[in-house]
């Protein structure tokens, strides 16, 4: 009863959020735990540390996913533009006795460079994103991925959302070049159905 009430609060504070700047948001739902399991990084336990970013964490669902394969060597920033999402983050995230790095920033994934020097790191391992890039401005959407190729080090993913029925968005793959697709995988159980894509980039 307690995971399903949460449920509701969370989707409750997604659909207010959602239909007060859906430019922004892209969705009036929370991301299914379907799709979380989908796009979270799954970490071998004999892999160097690791740092993954989250840009738009939203009210943490693919976060709790995140952080359930996080080791204590790695590390996990999260970043989202609306403060009230974030507060239902934090409130819902339950990290109980794990000994693991977590950071939540409140801030846009624009300035991405420039939160992760706040913490001393140049380059990161995995960038999962569920930011609506097909209704953002272009300008946005291009600032954004030129960000992801920056910090991104050579064989590190990115992983994004394609709502549907939305078009692929093609500036995706033209600034992410020397990135290629290795996993697509078609999520129903998400509202509305949604296709995870995830990116390698390459080694030079």
């Amino acid at each position: 009863m307690l995971a399903k009430s949460m449920a509701r609060g969370k989707n409750g504070v997604f659909l207010k959020e959602g239909l007060v700047d859906f430019r922004s948001i892209g969705a009036i739902c929370s991301t299914s735990k379907a799709v979380a399991r989908a796009m979270a990084p799954k970490i071998p336990v004999s892999d160097p540390p690791k740092v993954i970013v989250e840009l738009g964490v939203g009210t943490g669902n693919i976060t709790e996913e995140i952080l359930r394969h996080l080791r204590p060597q790695d590390m996990f920033i999260g970043i989202e533009q609306s403060e009230n999402l974030l507060e239902v983050c934090r409130e819902n995230l339950c990290i109980g006795d794990k000994n693991i790095s977590v950071r939540l920033e409140h801030g846009l994934a624009q300035d991405l460079h420039t939160i992760l020097r706040k913490y001393h790191i140049t380059a990161v391992d995995d960038i999962v994103c569920t930011i609506p890039f097909r209704v953002l401005p272009k300008r946005e959407t291009r600032h954004i991925l030129e960000e992801v190729r920056r910090v991104i080090q050579p064989g590190g993913h990115f992983s994004f959302i394609r709502l549907l029925p939305a078009l692929e968005t093609s500036i995706i793959y033209e600034i992410l070049s020397d990135f290629s697709v290795v996993h697509k995988k078609l999520v129903m159980r998400n509202i509305p159905p949604a296709e995870v894509v995830i990116m390698r980039k390459g080694v030079s």
